[in-house]
């Protein structure tokens, strides 16, 4: 869907950088996907992340929402917030200077599996 909205220079928006939290909070404290219980693939996928994200001192949530920022096909990125302080989290989470080497770890990683009807 996004490779076909950006070859028309249709917007795409991300009103959902964190899954719903599970890429915020981290999928051990809430392995929940699009407000219900994550499938098993999401879970591992999200622990995988993790696993890289901390590899490299990031915080899951800064790569989650730079994933949606620096991807050239969306358009517009919304991240929800639950408290006026996630306000200023957010802002330094967007500024938050990623290496390469993390992003080709999580290229690597492959698209997730779209045959789970959970793991869009």
């Amino acid at each position: 869907l996004h490779d076909y909205a950006f070859a028309r220079g249709i917007a795409v928006l991300n009103a959902a950088p964190y899954g719903s939290g599970i890429l915020s909070r981290g999928p051990r404290s809430y392995p929940r996907y699009f407000y219900r219980a994550a499938p098993q693939s999401v879970i591992d996928r999200a622990l995988a992340l993790e696993a890289i994200c901390e590899r490299y001192g990031i915080p899951l949530a800064a790569a989650a929402l730079q994933y949606s920022l620096r991807d050239p096909r969306i358009s517009v990125t919304i991240a929800g917030m639950s408290r006026p302080e996630r306000i200023q989290e957010t802002l330094a989470f967007a500024a938050l200077e990623i290496p390469q080497a993390l992003w080709d770890e999580i290229a690597a990683l492959g698209a997730p599996d779209r045959s789970d009807p959970g793991a869009e």
